[in-house]
């Protein structure tokens, strides 16, 4: 059996994932929300790289469907484990990676939530990301930056800056982990754009969240004072720890 990915396994990730989804759900209601043409309510919904399913599940309780999508088999197993104790009929968990979505305008919403940056095939996976949504429908993209100096994985600094054989020879010698790859696809602000622009039926912006108290680590003076400049001097999202995205489809 596929084990679980070496981040995981260094924190009480999923403890933490299941407290905090119903918040980090309500976020995305109150981040894509507006620029839906429709109630959640009405809403398909995709969770790509749904992990262990927490917020796939209260999405389910927000939306007239949900699929979440998981390539780990750990992490799908607890996924679909989680649809079955709490009987949600309108949540399907398929073990697949972006890589082998197919769906063709199925969805009205799509998120991908600390995905991005562990995708090789960027291009690949925005393009089918695209195609998956409907005319009109909204993606909620949220990825780290490549260049914020604490690694947000393995929080070791400047591990993110290093080129992948140097990051892994670190990664070893701090003991926390053996294969910096999976983690390694962070993009730069500069990255992030190029990539977006390459989709122009997608029409991205950069935004903050709809309710700082809901992020992670979003009670802290720290935190608080960095969205405070990014709503002051948006050039400062280039320094940002990570990069929120709204974007819709444009209509036929």
């Amino acid at each position: 059996m596929q084990s679980l990915p070496e981040y995981e396994r260094l924190s009480l990730r999923m403890m933490e994932r299941s407290r905090l989804a119903k918040g980090f759900a309500r976020q995305v209601e109150l981040t894509a929300g507006p620029s839906l043409d429709m109630p959640m309510a009405d809403c398909e919904a995709i969770d790509i790289g749904c992990g262990y399913g927490h917020m796939a599940a209260e999405l389910a309780g927000m939306c007239k469907r949900v699929v979440g999508i998981e390539p780990n088999e750990v992490l799908a197993e607890h996924a679909a484990r989680t649809v079955e104790e709490r009987g949600l009929t309108n949540l399907e968990i398929r073990r697949q990676t972006i890589g082998e979505l197919d769906d063709v305008e199925a969805f009205d919403l799509a998120i991908m939530d600390n995905v991005l940056e562990h995708i090789d095939d960027q291009r690949d996976a925005l393009r089918r990301l695209s195609r998956c949504l409907r005319p009109g429908g909204v993606v909620y993209i949220l990825v780290p930056n490549k260049y914020w100096p604490i690694e947000v994985h393995y929080r070791l600094p400047f591990l993110s800056y290093l080129p992948l054989p140097l990051a892994t020879r670190y990664l070893r010698a701090s003991g926390r982990g053996t294969d910096y790859r999976d983690a390694s696809y962070a993009p730069s602000y500069r990255k992030l754009w190029k990539l977006l622009g390459e989709r122009p039926e997608l029409q991205a912006k950069l935004t903050l969240p709809g309710d700082v108290s809901l992020s992670e680590g979003g009670g802290s003076v720290v935190y608080r004072v960095g969205i405070g400049m990014l709503r002051r001097f948006p050039p400062m999202w280039a320094l940002s720890k990570a990069f929120l995205v709204v974007a819709k489809k444009a209509g036929n």
